[in-house]
């Protein structure tokens, strides 16, 4: 598939427009230079003559780079080159002719024509006609003593010329920059509004994909019952023990399968319902996912231990803390080691300094540390014998981070695990 960038058709008719500039920039120059052209000839001063034809020679070059497509060299040459034939004019005529007054149609033109990503020659080139501003202002306009051209020069006609072109020119840039904002204007106001519909679609999608999921979540429970419901009966029909295997094998896969939905559920749960304070007795809560798991595979030989170290009334989540718990504690059990004689799960909950601290530790199979920072990752499965859908740390996870919590692991393989969780409280 492939991707489009919607900003570059944008950077591209940016670019094309700039280029448009140039080319008039150095339309509008060469103009000037036959203008300078004839009123140095009228007057005799045939010395300036030779530079202003020299000057559109420049322009001129700097135009067939512009329309060959090679803009930055274009306005790299262009700005130089009239950078310094300022300083050489300002310097070898009389400060009356107005020569100075090209800086700033240049500074002004140097801020518009780079684009975004030019910054550094924006910066030298606005820059440049400021220092050599500054340098003809300290040295008096004369900054090329050993060089003067004589004869009388009409300095009137001259600054007249010079006032109106830099001022036609300072304008040209300053209103091709206005036009330029106000376009780039439209197009971000159409792009947000077009991010805006895109976000309001994805929510409803999203909110209609969530309805689906928990709505076919709990429409395929009850059938799964109804099956293991007419699996039981059938058991009940023979005493033929290998019959009776695969009876047991089925009710284990329709387990399995209930299991899963009911981490889907838990995890649709999550997303789409707010938080919900409400005061927690923890002892009562423990003992409530304890009995919940008192029938798992294996739970009947594993000893579990809690311990609630809260002096007040905590505000929280009663039903995302009892997912959680849920969670890794069958986590826990699921993962006991049987070649241990004393199978143990510790359970606690402590408050100190506003912050509610959870941790689930057991001396099971361990993980790894090399999987630590994937455990909580959706169906992620350490192994290949996992028995999990792959959910339940990363449901643990999400709900933790719903209540603007942290989770975090310690464990290594064969010694054991400890989960922390810190939760913020009312």
């Amino acid at each position: 598939m492939v991707h489009h960038n919607p900003a570059l058709p944008r950077i591209l008719i940016g670019a094309a427009k700039r280029n448009v500039l140039v080319g008039k920039l150095c339309l509008f120059s060469t103009i000037l230079a036959v203008l300078h052209i004839v009123l140095d000839a009228s007057q005799g001063l045939y010395e300036s003559v030779l530079i202003d034809g020299v000057f559109a020679m420049v322009i001129v070059f700097a135009w067939a780079l512009n329309w060959r497509k090679r803009d930055r060299a274009a306005k790299v040459f262009l700005l130089t080159a009239l950078n310094l034939l300022f300083i050489f004019f300002g310097s070898v005529l009389p400060q009356e002719v107005g020569i100075y007054l090209y800086y700033f149609p240049l500074i002004v033109g140097s801020s518009t024509l780079f684009e975004s990503d030019e910054k550094n020659l924006r910066y030298l080139f606005t820059g440049l006609p400021l220092a050599l501003l500054s340098c003809l202002v300290f040295f008096d306009f004369d900054v090329l003593k050993h060089v003067q051209f004589h004869g009388p020069i009409n300095t009137t006609a001259f600054f007249a010329v010079n006032a109106f072109s830099s001022a036609a020119i300072t304008i040209v840039c300053v209103n091709f920059m206005q036009k330029l904002n106000i376009s780039s204007e439209r197009e971000l106001q159409g792009l947000a509004d077009e991010i805006k519909g895109k976000n309001i679609h994805l929510e409803k999608t999203n909110a209609e994909l969530d309805r689906f999921l928990y709505s076919t979540s709990h429409d395929l429970r009850s059938p799964l019952s109804s099956i293991k419901g007419l699996i039981n009966i059938a058991r009940l029909e023979t005493d033929d023990e290998k019959i009776q295997r695969y009876f047991r094998m089925m009710v284990d896969r329709v387990d399995k399968l209930d299991f899963f939905i009911n981490d889907i559920i838990d995890y649709s749960k999550n997303a789409r319902t707010e938080l919900k304070a409400e005061p927690v007795d923890f002892n009562a809560l423990l003992t409530e996912v304890k009995e919940n798991l008192r029938y798992s595979e294996g739970a009947e030989s594993i000893s579990i231990r809690t311990h609630v170290d809260v002096g007040r009334e905590i505000k929280a989540d009663h039903n995302r803390l009892a997912v959680v718990l849920n969670n890794l504690m069958a986590n826990a059990i699921k993962y006991h080691d049987p070649g241990k004689a004393d199978r143990w799960i510790d359970a606690s909950v402590s408050d100190s300094n506003g912050m509610l601290t959870i941790e689930v530790s057991d001396n099971g199979t361990g993980i790894d540390p090399e999987h630590h920072s994937k455990v909580f990752d959706m169906f992620y499965r350490g192994t290949f014998q996992s028995k999990g859908s792959g959910l339940g740390l990363y449901i643990v996870k999400e709900t933790v981070v719903k209540m603007n919590g942290t989770i975090g692991l310690k464990s290594n393989s064969g010694e054991g695990s400890t989960f922390s969780i810190t939760l913020p409280v009312a």
